[in-house]
């Protein structure tokens, strides 16, 4: 069963400013964590048991050499990795936060803040200490339906961090806040799915207003310069852009997806149907619209790894899904794996040996592990095996690995109990 929780405590940060926050996961201390005994520990959601999910729902979770950071709706929380205590806290420089870049450039990200109806500015974290270090104005929407909140989708594009929201794409520099670039649309055109990666950023561009027809279009992230156009047929309801390093566009219809990846030159690589293949975004609550989704999959040189669409385990009550490999250069499936167990795969990353992923268990009867499925034949073969209290909660979260240390970061607190969880597999 889960560990005993810490006590949710209220901190004052700054002049008057008091929020919400879980405590620290060291199992000492006036933190109140969580310890699971040695080089394990975890921080509990303070939210677990609300009801509204949008106050636990994590907009990045970032790692460092020293710390696990989760940006979330109060504010900034960095843990120590070698503890689970509190290195810092910072709260939002409004009303809320409300997006953040996936990833750091440099030790730095940025985060998007505003009221509670409006997400209109972005401001810089500098990861080494918690300070902002700057604020800057971006366009917003305010949503129609009562107690929503439209946010803008922020994506890493190296030190750049591209915002699309209400409209309007544009790019920062993370390390200052400077606006580098903004893209403007043909008139009758509209941008209906953006991505985005050091090497370029990926949109869908819609012009059949316009007459022109439908484009996939590769922009550079420094200056916004175009780089590339490959038009293409009408897309479907569910088009988007999967990936944008290499470029690969999905789109669903029913039980069926096509694929199809780009080379660096916006040459058409390869295009590929599958069966129904788990799209779902793993970050997504109910009343906050325009997240930039985190998916199950991984791409890594010519090889995509997708995820089946989830079943039922029999007489379980988890599901199961299988990875799936296929070839960008020839659209072919290479092979189809189901791990260890039957549970959930969450990719952590692929490289050249392959993928490995986190088999999220389940609390009850099944231990999560990590598991490397090789790039060749699909072989699975356990890494390492987590303690059981810890099953279901890398169900949806991102998580990491650096040297035998795993670190799960649930993205919302629907089913799960915790912030953040470590553990660390390798004896000292």
């Amino acid at each position: 069963m889960f560990v005993a929780l810490g006590l949710v405590v209220l901190l004052a940060v700054g002049a008057g400013t008091a929020w919400f926050v879980a405590g620290g996961g060291s199992g000492s201390g006036s933190d109140g964590g969580s310890a699971g005994g040695a080089g394990v520990w975890a921080v509990p959601l303070a939210s677990a048991d609300s009801m509204d999910f949008t106050q636990g729902l994590a907009f990045a979770s970032w790692l460092t050499d020293k710390t696990v950071i989760r940006v979330q709706r109060d504010g900034v929380l960095a843990y120590d990795l070698a503890s689970g205590k509190r290195a810092w806290g910072t709260p939002s420089p409004g009303d809320q936060l409300c997006g953040a870049t996936a990833d750091l450039a440099n030790g730095k990200g940025a985060v998007a803040y505003g009221s509670d109806q409006l997400c209109d500015h972005l401001a810089g974290v500098d990861t080494a200490t918690g300070k902002i270090t700057w604020k800057t104005k971006i366009p917003a929407e305010k949503s129609r339906i009562a107690n929503s909140l439209i946010v803008p989708r922020i994506m890493s594009a190296g030190d750049v961090a591209v915002v699309y929201a209400n409209d309007v794409l544009s790019g920062y520099q993370v390390s200052n806040g400077a606006k580098k670039w903004t893209e403007r649309l043909p008139e009758g055109c509209h941008v209906k799915d953006v991505n985005a990666a050091a090497a370029r950023v990926a949109l869908l561009l819609d012009c059949t207003f316009q007459g022109s027809g439908n484009f996939v279009q590769a922009l550079d992230p420094k200056t916004g310069a175009a780089k590339w156009r490959y038009k293409t047929g009408e897309f479907s309801l569910m088009a988007r852009v999967l990936s944008a390093d290499p470029v690969i566009v999905s789109q669903e219809e029913g039980d069926k997806n096509t694929f199809t990846a780009f080379d660096d030159r916006g040459g058409k690589l390869s295009e590929f149907t599958t069966g129904k293949v788990d799209m779902l975004a793993m970050n997504t609550v109910a009343f906050v619209d325009g997240l930039f989704e985190q998916r199950r999959y991984a791409v890594h040189g010519d090889r995509l790894y997708l995820m089946t669409f989830p079943e039922n385990v029999p007489d379980k009550a988890r599901s199961r899904d299988k990875a799936l490999a296929f070839d960008l250069k020839t659209g072919k499936q290479v092979w189809e794996s189901s791990g260890t167990q039957p549970t959930m795969l969450n990719p952590v990353r692929a490289d050249d040996h392959g993928l490995l992923a986190l088999e999220a268990g389940d609390w009850r009867d099944l231990s999560p592990r990590l598991v490397r499925l090789d790039a060749a034949t699909g072989k699975a073969t356990e890494v390492a095996k987590l303690p059981m209290e810890y099953g279901t909660e890398g169900d949806d979260a991102r998580v990491f690995e650096r040297n035998g240390a795993v670190v799960i970061v649930p993205w919302t607190p629907v089913a799960v109990k915790h912030a953040v969880v470590y553990v660390q597999t390798k004896e000292s």
